[in-house]
């Protein structure tokens, strides 16, 4: 056998053995890629889902962290008349946070298979937030109320699930104002998170404002609400109010005289 004819038999049996090599490292690779994607639903399916539901209601008061205005947003601020411009005057929710701060009402969670219902007793409220990414998100407000008006200052909501929390976010606002006690603004731009979770019989939700037009930083608040042991909500059939209990309540003391 010429040696042109053994190189060739060699440079075949080399051919093979990296082939074979090849594909030995290609299952290798394939196998290991199977494992990690395994291992992640398997810790899916491991993490435990937040028990949401059922009724909260506010345990103490909201609390916020520093807020950082800009120029604009400190302009909006001055220009706020809570005797004027507080939109819950005319049972309008001025924000989803001055919905969450609302102190003694209810608030009912329920959590189905391809969204998240919230009732709130405030205003008669029902917020809809489907679960999924941007593609489900709806193209008008979440929110309405019982006779079926819907409210963009709540903004259009989409939510999931990251281990032990719900995560909602939130986008397409309406101008309102997100702390209705001092003015703080909420503009078009607005986007937010809720972040939710459960410790025993406690609801923690912690709220992130962003928007650059109106904060140097992000906005975050914090509540707390206690389960309730209730099956339903009441109704809360608000009718347009005023703040004159607030002008009587500072009226001087000669004038109440009088």
């Amino acid at each position: 056998m010429g040696v042109v004819s053994q190189l060739r038999i060699h440079e075949s049996g080399n051919s093979s053995l990296r082939r074979h090599h090849s594909c030995s490292s290609e299952n290798t690779v394939i196998t290991r890629n199977l494992s990690i994607v395994l291992l992640s639903a398997i810790a899916q399916i491991g993490a435990a889902q937040p028990d949401l539901s059922g009724i909260w209601m506010l345990n103490g008061r909201a609390t916020e962290r520093e807020l950082l205005l800009t120029p604009l947003g400190e302009q909006l601020q001055a220009d706020y008349d809570l005797l004027e411009d507080d939109p819950s005057l005319y049972c309008v929710p001025a924000s989803t946070s001055r919905v969450w701060a609302n102190p003694n009402v209810r608030i009912e969670i329920a959590q189905r298979d391809d969204r998240i219902d919230i009732s709130y007793e405030f205003f008669d409220l029902r917020r809809e937030i489907p679960l999924g990414d941007e593609s489900v998100l709806p193209r008008g407000p979440s929110t309405r109320n019982i006779s079926g008006t819907f409210f963009p200052e709540m903004g259009s909501s989409i939510a999931r699930y990251e281990g032990d929390r719900l995560i909602i976010e939130s986008s397409r606002h309406a101008a309102g104002i997100i702390r209705t006690s001092r003015g703080v603004p909420q503009s078009d731009n607005t986007i937010t998170t809720e972040e939710l979770w459960v410790e025993g019989d406690t609801l923690f939700l912690e709220h992130t404002y962003l928007d650059t037009t109106l904060f140097e930083e992000p906005f975050v608040l914090d509540y707390r609400f206690r389960r309730l042991d209730e099956d339903e909500i009441g109704l809360y059939e608000c009718t347009e109010a005023d703040y004159d209990w607030f002008e009587e309540l500072n009226a001087p003391e000669e004038e109440e005289a009088a």
